[in-house]
């Protein structure tokens, strides 16, 4: 889907174009917020009016002017779009820790087959939320560059996330697991993504803008990359402390627990990361074999597909579809984990891009899982009937080949 112009233009054919799929949104979300959140919807949109919508008109009326254009174009309360948009920022401040979404990486010089860059990366969600993220948005703003991204209705910045922006910067997340602090307002993360998709124009921008008033409210290990130089940064943000490493020839990756230490030991209670038995932990050294070892010199569009689908579990020795594999599965996990057992939490999409893409504006995704497994819902709830009252909100979803995505 492609919008232009003002932000009220741009929001109106946002809004419109989607109004269908935005029509259910306050449903989903009140869902989400009972079932994950645990939280009411009083209690949620009470904290957006205080805390968000504060910000959002008075340091971002840009955004919340193609908010409002969204909101004409599709009918949904301006009110609503912007809780919507606020969920993930107002996580860690209802819940303890951070939701553990998502594996990702980027490799670039001797790491990859032609010394480009190589990004790749799979949402690990709730299959409510992981589903609605089906849009991929061509942004063309009447200032700043244009992008793509993958979104979900109504959104305005990605939160899978996964951008390619005109200016050359490319970009994915992870988050944080297991913060110990709550977030201090400070701007939403999504208004500061969004901004540097927008507006930044290097590597160092990048990391000036999402510094910028941070609110510490969606801990992330961000890998952007200049498509230009070829370069990639890894930048782990927490609330006080951040992590950054660039290189011009290597692999950064994320999977949940931060690789720089300071971050890890200063602001969570995450001791993952070498604990193969959790999720963090067999990611993190099946990342490392593939990226480091198997795939060495060699990663390239065609690799990196494999390494999103792989299935291989470090703790058991074997292939198992389970929460610990890359391409995650807790859905079938007869495991406590970060989620109860069988939980419908997974794999919900996979995306890769090289450099001579990215300078198109053109990635290959898969939305589904990365390993292209279906999932009936009829099937489910009879395997997992202590979950089916997700039954009422989720779809059936088949098999889904790799697809180009371009204008």
């Amino acid at each position: 889907m492609q919008i232009y112009g003002s932000p009220f233009e741009r929001g109106y054919a946002h809004g419109y174009l989607l109004r269908k799929q935005l029509s259910n949104i306050e449903t989903q979300l009140d869902f989400l917020l009972e079932q994950d959140m645990k939280i009411s919807k009083i209690e949620f949109r009470k904290a957006v009016r205080e805390t968000v919508t504060p910000i959002l008109k008075k340091r971002y009326p840009e955004f919340r002017e193609e908010l409002r254009g969204i909101s004409y174009g599709s009918g949904v309360p301006l009110s609503l779009l912007i809780a919507w948009n606020s969920y993930l920022s107002l996580y860690s401040h209802f819940c303890d820790g951070s939701p553990i979404r998502c594996t990702a990486f980027l490799a670039t010089g001797k790491a990859t087959e032609d010394g480009g860059i190589i990004m790749a990366h799979n949402t690990h969600s709730d299959f409510l939320s992981g589903w609605l993220a089906n849009v991929m948005l061509y942004v063309a703003p009447h200032q700043g560059n244009a992008f793509v991204m993958q979104t979900l209705p109504g959104y305005i910045a990605s939160s899978t996330d996964w951008f390619l922006s005109s200016s050359g910067i490319i970009g994915c997340e992870t988050t944080i697991a297991n913060v110990n602090y709550k977030p201090k307002f400070g701007d939403p993360y999504f208004c500061r993504i969004r901004q540097a998709m927008q507006y930044g124009n290097s590597l160092e921008e990048y990391e000036k803008i999402m510094l910028r008033r941070n609110a510490g409210d969606y801990a992330c290990s961000w890998l952007f990359g200049d498509t230009r130089t070829n370069e990639i940064m890894l930048f782990e943000l927490g609330l006080h402390t951040k992590n950054v490493q660039r290189s011009s020839s290597g692999v950064f990756y994320g999977m949940n627990s931060a690789i720089g230490s300071n971050i890890r030991e200063e602001e969570t209670t995450d001791n993952d990361i070498t604990n193969i038995k959790t999720s963090s932990g067999a990611r993190r050294r099946r990342l490392d074999e593939l990226l480091n070892h198997t795939y060495k010199g060699k990663i390239n569009i065609s690799n990196a597909k494999k390494i999103m689908a792989d299935h291989y579990d470090t703790y058991w020795g074997r292939d198992s579809r389970n929460s610990r594999s890359i391409c995650n599965h807790t859905e079938e996990n007869p495991e406590q984990s970060s989620r109860p057992p069988y939980f419908p939490f997974g794999c919900t999409d996979a995306k890769v891009v090289n450099t001579t893409m990215a300078k198109q504006l053109i990635f290959e995704a898969r939305f589904g899982s990365a390993c292209g497994r279906p999932f009936s819902v009829k099937d489910y709830v009879k395997r997992s009937p202590e979950h089916k009252v997700w039954a009422n909100v989720l779809p059936d979803i088949p098999t889904y080949s790799w697809t180009r995505i371009e204008k």
